[in-house]
């Protein structure tokens, strides 16, 4: 009996094994046939891709997709459902995001075959949109009250578009979209949609007992981060969408002011709670705590210039000067002075060329060069910002928007507004 069950056993385990199926360990085949050659788009486009497939078992599904260089789709992608084992096939994918910027991006046709995928890639080379400016956001000047944020559309038509219950911080984001209004003892936080394509974040102090419950706004132009510090004394980096990527927190007994990002390093100017005194602190990635350099003067406008180097315009007993303050080194050498001019507000054009308002004019000073030429005199600006897109120079003098040419000095237009402006904020495509 014995033997008759093992025997049994045994054909078993043979027939379970003839019968097994062979394991498929063949990917498919995939081959882009469009675009061919170097291909180059200018955005908005609808690009066609055709790809041949094929495999020895039987295909169950195709995907098309453009990618950026870190493996992020940047259209959305087409999927095929598959009934065969080979074939050409062909999809459109439309690219029409005015955040891209110009450079190399690829294709990636993927099939599969329920156990195996195949991949072929196509390298493509995307041209911007460019630059333009979608409308102007002008918020008053920083206080306790409510207060109305007005917007300036493409044909100069001012509305006003939304009112908070106070203000002590406000930045533009064109690459997310969003306007951001911090608020200064009651109103948090609030990252305010421009376009249908973003969505709302916000984020509330821990306390409201006082005014300036947030303060040091700001979207760096580098890393597209929205930072702020809160009265508690955190720091804090969002990215659009509102994922916190940076924490750390002031020294004791100070508050931050300013932040500025230099490299990988996010630089700060924090004052002292009693007794006022001022200095810069950096912070790796991390958040931990570098260096720090005092510094005096009343802050008026504070710029990187290296990854070591802040460029700060400041005022001291009613002159105006600029300092270059290397943190690493621990120097702030005097660059330029204004003798009984105080600096009012500065808008940089490039690395190199800024714009600064003084009592009654307007000058140019070239870091390059350390020269300082008259722009145009008679305007006592309060804001100032340059718009790369147009090309222009706005200023904002009482409730007056002033459109000025920065290499001619003219006054191209002046709106009026009906509230003082404090801020200027120009929206764009990107």
């Amino acid at each position: 009996m014995e033997y008759w069950r093992a025997c049994s056993f045994a054909f078993l385990v043979l027939l379970s094994v003839g019968c097994r199926k062979d394991k498929d360990e063949t990917a498919p085949s995939v081959r882009i046939l469009l675009p061919s050659g170097a291909a180059t788009f200018s955005i908005p486009d609808t690009i066609v891709v055709r790809a041949e497939v094929s495999d020895d078992v039987g295909l169950e599904s195709l995907l098309f997709s453009i990618e950026d260089a870190n493996g992020a789709p940047i259209t959305s992608a087409a999927a095929i459902n598959m009934n065969g084992s080979s074939g050409t096939f062909e999809r459109e994918l439309i690219v029409n995001n005015e955040r891209l910027l110009s450079g190399s991006y690829t294709i990636v046709v993927r099939a599969s075959d329920g156990a195996n995928d195949g991949r072929a890639f196509k390298d493509i080379t995307l041209l911007e949109i460019p630059l333009r400016l979608r409308s102007i956001f002008l918020a008053p000047p920083f206080g306790t009250t409510a207060a109305t944020i007005k917007r300036v559309d493409s044909l100069a038509v001012v509305s006003d578009w939304t009112t908070v219950q106070d203000l002590n911080g406000v930045a533009v984001d064109s690459y997310s979209q969003h306007l951001l209004l911090a608020g200064s003892q009651f109103a948090p936080f609030q990252a305010v949609p421009t376009s249908a394509s973003s969505r709302p974040w916000q984020f509330s102090a821990s306390t409201n007992d006082v005014p300036e419950q947030f303060t040091a706004v700001t979207v760096d132009p580098s890393d597209r981060r929205t930072y702020f510090s809160t009265r508690d004394g955190m720091i804090r980096g969002f990215t659009g969408d509102g994922a916190q990527q940076f924490t750390s927190q002031c020294l004791p007994g100070n508050r931050c002011e300013e932040i500025v990002v230099m490299g990988n390093v996010v630089a700060t100017w924090q004052r002292a709670i009693v007794g006022g005194a001022a200095m810069i602190v950096t912070y790796s990635i991390a958040g931990t705590v570098l260096e720090t350099l005092p510094v005096e003067h009343e802050r008026i406008a504070l710029f990187q210039r290296t990854d070591q180097s802040l460029l700060l315009f400041a005022n001291e007993a009613g002159t105006g000067l600029i300092e270059d303050l290397n943190v690493s080194a621990g120097g702030s050498p005097e660059v330029r002075t204004f003798p009984d001019e105080a600096i009012r507000a500065v808008a940089r054009l490039d690395a190199n060329t800024l714009i600064i308002a003084l009592l009654d004019r307007l000058v140019r000073f070239n870091y390059s060069t350390n020269t300082v030429s008259t722009v145009t005199t008679g305007i006592a600006a309060t804001s100032l910002v340059y718009d790369p897109a147009t090309g222009a120079l706005f200023a904002a003098q009482g409730t007056d928007l002033l459109t000025i040419d920065p290499n001619s000095g003219m006054v191209t237009n002046t709106l009026s507004t009906g509230n003082t402006i404090g801020h200027i904020l120009p929206l764009r495509n990107r």
